[in-house]
């Protein structure tokens, strides 16, 4: 990536850290809202569901930040920043900026939508540097239009056997990585939008008895090996259960769907919206629809033939799906000539 220098993603890093730090952990959205799950370093992928679903910026935006990219192309040129240096900055030193109001309800205007990002930005996919710097970046441009949670990816146990660390390193250093993993550090780990759904990376915790315990949790920090942020970002649905049981995966629990209707009930829900697990559609119920997997990763792997998915919930709540289907699937299925006629 010779577009940036390490400084300058350093910089990007820390200033989204300080912004998203600045937000509460438990985010409270409104409705209408884009969903979308894994991305997984597919970056291609990425722009295309954008492309198909919407960008968060208005038309007049989209055009104008186009005749600045042809201008700087055409000129060889492009705003210079200020040397910074890739220092990882101690979290002992730091102290989180003044709070965001703990309830996020924007007016919504017309022209742009507003996107849910359920984590796991990064590894296995050969882009997710360019996955994470875009998505930050338009964090950064437009706050109450992007929303980062947090997946079990965006973590140090994992991202450096996963690829992160191996991308990040081979392309500029292991500082620069520190950057990167600073910032995941105080990234929200679910929402609930107009308090009726609910959306975390992974499933949902029998210790999660309030949203009122979330005030306990002090970021920075690491996601730890047992409780609720485990929970949120590494749990599973199984449909063969009842209650809660030890996850095949090594941490946390699989939980049944009673233990789902006993969740909801206890907190007043109506719905969980979750990613965290390959579908095959990009999007798979559970339990009567009372919890929905999505998936936007499409060809996950480039060894599956999943579809991606991106849902748009409007102001009723209602829920519209708009998949994204690799070309090896449309060939099985026979849309090659649905997917011509939209050329």
């Amino acid at each position: 990536m010779d577009l940036f220098c390490a400084a300058e993603l350093a910089e990007l890093c820390h200033r989204a850290r300080e912004l998203i730090w600045s937000e509460p952990i438990f985010l409270k959205l409104e409705a209408p809202i884009c969903v979308m799950g894994d991305i997984h370093g597919q970056f291609d992928d990425l722009l295309a569901m954008l492309d198909m679903n919407g960008w968060p910026l208005s038309s007049q935006e989209f055009e104008a930040l186009k005749d600045i990219t042809v201008r700087s192309r055409e000129t060889g040129k492009r705003p210079q920043s200020e040397p910074h240096s890739t220092q990882p900055e101690s979290s002992n030193d730091v102290k989180p900026p003044v709070a965001a109001p703990k309830s996020v309800n924007k007016e919504v205007t017309t022209g742009y939508k507003r996107y849910l990002f359920l984590g796991d930005y990064v590894d296995r996919g050969p882009f997710s540097m360019e996955v994470v710097i875009l998505l930050t970046a338009l964090k950064l441009a437009y706050p109450d239009r992007i929303y980062l949670l947090r997946g079990n990816h965006e973590s140090r146990s994992v991202n450096t056997s996963y690829g992160f660390y191996r991308e990040v390193n081979y392309r500029y250093d292991a500082q620069l990585y520190e950057c990167f993993q600073n910032m995941f550090n105080v990234f929200p780990f679910c929402a609930v939008i107009n308090n009726t759904i609910m959306c975390m990376h992974g499933g949902i915790s029998e210790h999660l008895t309030s949203f009122n315990q979330f005030s306990v949790f002090k970021r920075p920090l690491e996601i730890p090996d047992v409780g609720v942020l485990t929970d949120l970002t590494w749990a599973d649905p199984d449909p063969t259960e009842k209650g809660y049981k030890p996850s095949a995966r090594g941490a946390s629990f699989v939980f049944g769907p009673p233990a789902l209707r006993a969740f909801l009930k206890k907190l007043d829900l109506q719905m969980v919206i979750r990613g965290h697990q390959v579908v095959e559609d990009g999007y798979e119920f559970f339990d009567g629809r009372r919890l929905v997997t999505i998936f936007s990763a499409p060809n996950y792997c480039g060894q599956n033939d999943n579809t991606a998915a991106v849902f748009s919930i409007d102001k009723k709540l209602k829920i519209s799906i708009n998949v994204f289907r690799p070309e090896s699937r449309d060939k099985k299925r026979g849309f090659e000539k649905e997917r011509k006629a939209k050329k």
